[in-house]
């Protein structure tokens, strides 16, 4: 999972979810690197733990984008801001869906055993679409929210209730 990203120019509003896509990023490549077949065919549990720390930090960063960032940047003022946020929020729920059916799919490190293969394709093509959405979030949503908070503009209303 290669994203260019850094929290650099992120302000208050978004650096904690820029750092946290830094962290899937990281956890994704060492995911990614315990996918060899061979290996998996006799021992997979280095790639099954992997997926399970990755999906524990996702839990944690879709609670936090559902319960606290999207609902305020729904509520913005601005329509740039909130337009961007339904269009995104309304492609990651079944992303994160799919991605909750596929751990579910391989619950221990024997499934993933007995198809190696199956779990290398499924496991990369799930970890693509997910770089590619936290890439859109960061390069078209957060410079939004990043860019009205720097120019003073609130971004919505709830601003003082997200932690």
């Amino acid at each position: 999972m290669d994203q260019r990203s850094s929290s650099g120019g992120a302000t208050g509003d978004t650096s904690r979810f820029v750092r946290q896509h830094e962290e899937l990023t990281a956890l994704g490549k060492e995911l990614l690197a315990a996918l060899d077949t061979r290996v998996l065919a006799t021992d997979p549990t280095v790639a099954r733990r992997a997926l399970a720390v990755f999906s524990g930090r996702l839990r944690v960063h879709a609670a936090m984008e559902q319960e606290a960032l999207y609902p305020r940047l729904l509520a913005s003022a601005d329509p740039a801001i909130a337009a961007k946020a339904r269009a995104l929020l309304d492609e990651v729920g079944p992303l994160y869906r799919t991605f909750f059916e596929h751990l579910a799919k391989w619950p221990d490190a024997s499934a993933i055993q007995r198809d190696p293969e199956g779990f290398c394709r499924e496991t990369m093509a799930i970890l693509q679409q997910l770089r590619m959405r936290m890439k859109r979030e960061n390069e078209e949503l957060y410079p939004l929210v990043d860019g009205a908070a720097s120019a003073g503009r609130q971004v919505a209303d709830t601003r003082s209730r997200t932690a």
